[in-house]
């Protein structure tokens, strides 16, 4: 009898969060699903300036078309190859900052900064990446781009005394507040002004308050923390987790900075400002971005001293390690593949645009905002959330007294804040599935934060109504 007992709690199970691309999986089966039950409906399009737009008032419900289930299956690869520009520039990037990362250069320097600062003021280095990765974010609209960076901001992070969660804020939540502040996003804000037909990057002083209050906020959350860790490790919500395939990470404070290291780091600098100069610029999209981060690894790898077998296998390793990131963000797509094949995507827009009729502009702006928080969890893409949403947004923001500049910045907040929450997000799973943190730990970690940000947004569009900005 008491075998039995004894085998019937061997058998017990503690509950185990499903890894990342199992819900992702399964949420791509429930929007499956959702194409038997919600109607469907399409918005007439047509191509201005060769984008295509939708005509608001042309709304119209068709004949149902539910996704069949070997649609649910085919929705993966097709995801993928939707996606297959980003992922190649992830992957390309990953292999990029693996090298520069390999020769020590960008760790040699962080660490010449810490100990000239000094060990106590070493919080100033994470002050320094948050603003880094936030002008990535705030400028080019790079984002998936921060994925690549998590094994050396970790790695950083480790040797500075925090914890895994303060590498992941330093680099992804930093860029997700710049990216989301939208000072020159030409992904959210570009695409926004010029469907609303405003001048481009208009509006963009009341936007760099934006990006310096949301900084203001990442930087005072992560200190608080990063704080509470160093005093006592145990503090930490990671305290206890297995970290040991994170091991590679480990940085050496000894390197020496030396002339060539520099250079290297000029090389990478350089890299850096040349893609952000030719999104900006010269229209460059993922195909002449990854083709820098190319040109870049195999200078930066001659001025290290590698020959062409090491600079092959440091990117190739780099590419290795940001696999999984990679074909996350192809899975992510295959949600909004499944609602465009069932044609469930503008009836769900129509909807919810419609609760925004008869309210006050104030309040109507905050609805909006609360919206497109809805419709980023299911359209997380920036440029495709605008070309699906702000058609009709802009209309019904003309028809309540909310004008096309403030229309777009609730855009910009709802459709970039909550990527680090919602788990069709690539990104986030690419980190998390890096660091095998669980998704409800990093809720737990992150909600404090969503609320401060989310508030400090919605006090933002406030002002932004009041004194309706142009």
């Amino acid at each position: 009898m008491v075998k039995n007992v004894s085998d019937k709690n061997l058998k017990k199970k503690k509950f185990e969060m499903p890894d990342g691309m199992v819900i992702l999986v399964f949420l791509i089966f429930v929007v499956t699903l959702l194409t038997y039950v919600i109607p469907a409906g399409e918005y007439e399009r047509i191509v201005v300036d060769g984008k295509t737009i939708v005509q608001a008032d042309s709304f119209k419900y068709i004949e149902q078309s539910p996704a069949s289930l070997f649609d649910f299956f085919k929705s993966i690869p097709l995801g993928m190859q939707a996606a297959s520009q980003l992922i190649i520039m992830v992957l390309l990037i990953g292999g990029s900052i693996r090298l520069f990362d390999s020769t020590g250069a960008i760790r040699a320097a962080i660490f010449n900064l810490k100990n000239i600062i000094g060990e106590k003021n070493s919080s100033m280095i994470l002050v320094a990446m948050i603003l880094f990765f936030g002008c990535l974010g705030a400028f080019p609209g790079m984002y998936e781009d921060s994925i690549p960076f998590a094994p050396l901001c970790i790695g950083i992070s480790l040797a500075l005394g925090y914890d895994v969660l303060v590498g992941i804020c330093i680099s992804l939540v930093a860029i997700v507040a710049g990216f989301s502040s939208g000072v020159t996003n030409p992904w959210t804000t570009g695409i926004g002004q010029s469907i609303a037909e405003l001048p481009m990057f208009s509006g963009l002083g009341f936007r760099m308050i934006v990006f310096i209050v949301f900084m203001s906020v990442l930087i005072f959350f992560v200190l608080n923390y990063a704080k509470k860790v160093k005093r006592d490790p145990k503090a930490s919500l990671v305290y206890g987790m297995n970290f040991e395939h994170l091991s590679n990470n480990e940085v050496d404070e000894n390197v020496e900075f030396t002339t060539r290291l520099k250079l290297v780091l000029v090389t990478f600098a350089v890299m850096i400002i040349a893609v952000v100069y030719g999104s900006l610029k010269l229209s460059w999209g993922m195909t002449e971005m990854s083709a820098v981060y190319v040109i870049g690894s195999i200078i930066g790898g001659i001025i290290a001293g590698y020959n062409a077998n090491k600079i092959v296998g440091e990117i190739l390793e780099g590419c290795k390690a940001i696999l999984i990131g990679a074909i996350a963000i192809g899975i992510a797509r295959g949600i909004s593949v499944v609602m465009d094949q069932g044609h469930i995507t503008d009836t769900i827009v129509y909807s919810l645009a419609s609760l925004l009729q008869g309210h006050s502009p104030i309040l109507s702006t905050i609805e909006m905002y609360f919206l497109q928080n809805v419709l980023n969890f299911l359209v997380p893409s920036g440029s495709g959330q605008a070309l699906i949403t702000l058609p009709v947004m802009i209309p019904v923001g003309d028809l309540i007294g909310v004008n096309r500049q403030i229309t777009i910045l609730s855009f910009q907040f709802g459709n970039g804040l909550t990527n680090i929450i919602f788990p069709t997000d690539g990104a986030l799973l690419a980190f998390l599935a890096y660091t095998k943190i669980p998704f409800p730990r990093w809720l737990k970690f992150i909600s404090k934060f969503m609320l401060m940000i989310c508030l400090a947004a919605i006090a933002l569009l406030t002002v932004a109504v009041l004194i309706n900005i142009a």
